[in-house]
C-alpha cells in the first residue's frame, strides 16, 4: 500500500476537521494467513479421510490431500505469496476445492462435511471479497467539533468528547485517553499540521463538553 499523503487540516466557518492516515494497513497480515492455514488443514483432514475410508473416489481425496499440503507449505514457506497481490489466485483455487467438496457432500448426503464446506467456501468467498475490495485503502481518523472518528478496524467506532480526557500526538502516535481509563493508540502519517493544532483543539473541546460530563454521570 503506497504512501498517500492527505490534507490532513481544514477550516470552514470556524470549525476545524483533522484527518489523520493511519500506519496500519486495513487487511492485516496475519488475518489473510490465517484463512489460507484454515483452508489448507481442513483439505488436508478431508483428503486423507477419503483416501483411508472412501473407495469410490480415492484420487479425489489424494488430489485434495496434495492441494492442502501445498497451500500449507506454501503459507508457511513463502507466507508473501499468498500475502503478496497473487493472494487472489490461491483464494480462488481454494474457492474451487471447498465449493466442490461441498457439492459432491450434498450428492452423497454427508451431512458434516456438507455443513463444513459451505461454511468455509462462503468465508473463503467473503475472504476473496474483502481483500479485494479493501486494497490500497488507507485507514482515516476524523477528528472534529462532534468527536473523534475511529477507523473501520476498530471495535469502537466514535469517541464522543465527554467521554474523553486527552489526545497527544507525539513522536507520529496519536494517544487517546478517556474518562473509564481506556487509552487507544495509533501510529500515523502525512500529517499536514502541527500537532499543537491539534492538541489545543481537543483540550479546548474536552473542557467545553466537562459540563455536560457531570450532569450525565449525576
Amino acid at each position: 500500500m503506497g504512501d498517500i499523503t492527505i490534507r490532513s487540516i481544514r477550516i470552514e466557518k470556524k470549525n476545524m476537521t483533522f484527518d489523520l492516515q493511519l500506519t496500519e494497513e486495513k487487511i492485516k497480515r496475519h488475518q489473510v494467513t490465517a484463512m489460507h492455514l484454515t483452508c489448507a488443514l481442513a483439505f488436508i483432514a478431508a483428503g486423507a479421510i477419503i483416501v483411508i475410508y472412501n473407495y469410490t473416489i480415492p484420487y479425489w481425496g489424494l488430489a485434495e490431500l496434495i492441494a492442502g499440503v501445498l497451500i500449507l507449505g506454501v503459507t508457511i514457506i513463502k507466507n508473501s505469496w499468498v500475502t503478496g497481490k497473487n493472494s487472489v489466485l490461491y483464494r480462488i483455487g481454494e474457492l474451487a476445492i471447498a465449493a466442490t467438496m461441498a457439492v459432491y457432500s450434498v450428492t452423497q448426503h454427508w451431512t458434516f462435511p456438507i455443513f463444513i464446506f459451505s461454511v468455509l467456501t462462503l468465508a473463503v468467498a467473503f475472504a476473496m471479497f474483502w481483500e479485494r475490495a479493501s486494497s490500497g485503502d488507507a485507514q482515516i481518523m476524523h477528528i472534529d467539533d462532534t468527536g473523534i472518528r475511529l477507523p473501520v478496524t476498530s471495535r469502537k467506532r466514535f469517541i464522543d468528547w465527554v467521554e474523553t480526557d486527552s489526545v497527544i500526538l507525539r513522536y507520529g502516535t496519536l494517544s487517546i485517553e478517556c474518562t473509564d481509563n481506556r487509552l487507544f493508540q495509533w501510529n500515523v502519517k502525512g500529517i499536514a499540521f502541527k500537532p499543537e493544532e491539534l492538541e489545543q483543539f481537543s483540550k479546548s473541546k474536552i473542557e467545553e463538553h466537562k459540563a455536560r460530563r457531570v450532569v450525565e454521570e449525576w
